[in-house]
């Protein structure tokens, strides 16, 4: 089931978060950081519930299998962009379409207030064929930084509207 987040989800979402980065990350950010990444972080989870209505989940068996983080786009485009800030199914279910149910619900929730949204995902990682398989249209690279390392993003739009 796909819902928009609650206070009570938080601890979930950020250890689907948190296990995303270690596993989707492995080989591309140094190990070290990764390795320090905590799924229980109390700071994290506070933060999540400060943002909790930029979240939706995924519940299966009343428990949080994925999450995606959205709103206005903070990269330099004007208001009529939103932005997907994360998405991430733990590992144990992917390839279900759960990843795509909660783009279309994000989709759903911004269509009222926004005519675009921008995803952006690590050159490395292997969710860009996600991405355009869902539609994404390929716009151009940012940068990503990671305390001193710089890292590629490439920048995917959809239409709203």
């Amino acid at each position: 089931m796909i819902r928009k987040a609650n206070v009570n989800d938080a601890k979930d979402i950020v250890k689907v978060n948190v296990m995303g980065w270690k596993n989707t990350y492995k080989n591309i950010f140094p190990q070290t950081f990764l390795d320090e990444l905590d799924p229980e972080d109390e700071n994290s989870i506070r933060k999540c519930q400060e943002k909790i209505n930029q979240y939706a989940v995924c519940e299966v068996d009343n428990k949080i299998v994925a999450m995606i983080r959205y709103g206005r786009n903070k990269k330099s485009y004007d208001d009529s962009y939103a932005e997907i800030y994360a998405l991430y199914v733990d590992d144990s279910y992917k390839k279900q379409g759960i990843g795509s149910k909660l783009v279309e619900f994000a989709f759903e929730e911004l269509k009222n207030e926004y005519d675009y949204v921008l995803i952006s995902t690590l050159v490395d990682n292997s969710a860009n064929e996600f991405y355009k398989k869902i539609g994404g249209k390929f716009v151009g690279n940012c940068d990503f930084l990671l305390g001193n390392d710089k890292f590629v993003e490439n920048v995917y739009e959809y239409l709203l509207k």
